[in-house]
């Protein structure tokens, strides 16, 4: 029923290929802001036109790229440290931000929206905890997108929030996906779903998938390099082992997502460190630590539990000043 919403929802469109939805088998210079409702030269398109996809460069620009995105993030990877929890700037109502959720918590920057006050949200990878959506309808009055092509829920989590069995664009696919070759996901990118659904404002993406946050970097400068200025804050997942980074090209947009923020006008109010379970075995790169100084690595947790005791996944919390 998805599948043929989509569909139906294209036929009206002037393009079939305007929102670009992908079948995965297994085997503007200006831009309207929220703040103020004011014309802004867009912070986001001029920090992303220094930067090119991977596929345009050749081996030596690719090095040169490489190394400029590493020295961005690598000050993220100091204040991350090996911190289970960690504070690092106040939100802009001065206070710090709240944990949503029970079970699938995530952590937003208050206060609580008015009820009027239009506010929406993308949340994708909830897997079978849609808590922290369903609290984002209920308390927060958030109108929101869900999405999981890995399980299925009802089509109404809530009355204002929807659940979709679609996923994010990857680099790769992910052990899930290769789970069952027969399975197919259909997966988009967060730029083409915000043009989808025509809404002019995000104020929270949630990102708890599995790899998509490693394809955020590059779906933003091919999609839409504009797209950050139109996000009130971002509270992302990442993953550092060879599960999801092994190769150069992941490397690079893992590492771009934080010049990105940054020079699109985010600050980060807060992170933590937590282990990757059994992905722990598959180790990091060794430029994660040695140029990002991102947080990797192990140590056995007892003989008879094998899964180790890891630093390698991380929760970041961003939000636009």
């Amino acid at each position: 029923m998805v599948i043929l919403f989509i569909y139906e929802t294209y036929l009206q469109k002037e393009s079939f290929g305007e929102i670009n939805l992908t079948l995965y088998n297994t085997a503007s210079a200006t831009t309207t802001l929220r703040q103020g409702s004011t014309i802004a030269t867009s912070k986001a398109s001029v920090a992303a036109s220094k930067w090119k996809l991977w596929h345009e460069m050749g081996p030596s620009e690719q090095k040169e790229a490489l190394e400029k995105a590493f020295a961005r993030a690598q000050p993220y990877g100091k204040m991350l440290a090996r911190d289970n929890s960690k504070f690092h700037n106040d939100c802009n109502d001065g206070n710090k931000p709240i944990l949503l959720g029970s079970g699938g918590e995530h952590m937003v920057c208050g206060p609580k929206p008015e009820a009027s006050s239009g506010c929406k949200f993308f949340s994708f990878g909830i897997r079978d905890d849609p808590s922290w959506d369903i609290h984002m309808g209920e308390s927060w009055n958030c109108r929101g997108f869900a999405g999981d092509p890995s399980i299925t829920h009802p089509s109404k989590l809530h009355p204002a929030v929807t659940f979709h069995n679609i996923g994010l664009k990857m680099l790769r696919t992910n052990e899930e996906q290769r789970r069952d070759p027969a399975d197919e996901w259909i997966l988009t990118s967060l730029p083409k779903l915000r043009d989808f659904l025509d809404w002019d404002y995000v104020d929270i993406v949630k990102i708890d998938c599995e790899g998509c946050e490693v394809a955020m970097a590059r779906d933003i400068l091919t999609d839409d390099p504009s797209f950050l200025d139109k996000i009130g804050q971002i509270s992302i997942e990442t993953h550092a082992t060879k599960s999801w980074v092994k190769t150069d090209e992941e490397l690079y947009y893992y590492a771009l997502q934080f010049p990105l923020l940054e020079d699109a006008g985010f600050k980060l109010i807060w992170s933590s460190v937590f282990g990757c379970g059994k992905f722990e075995h598959d180790g990091c790169r060794p430029e994660m630590e040695e140029k990002m100084n991102m947080s990797c690595g192990n140590r056995p947790r007892s003989k008879i539990n094998k899964v180790p005791i890891g630093w390698s996944c991380h929760d970041w919390l961003w939000q636009r000043s």
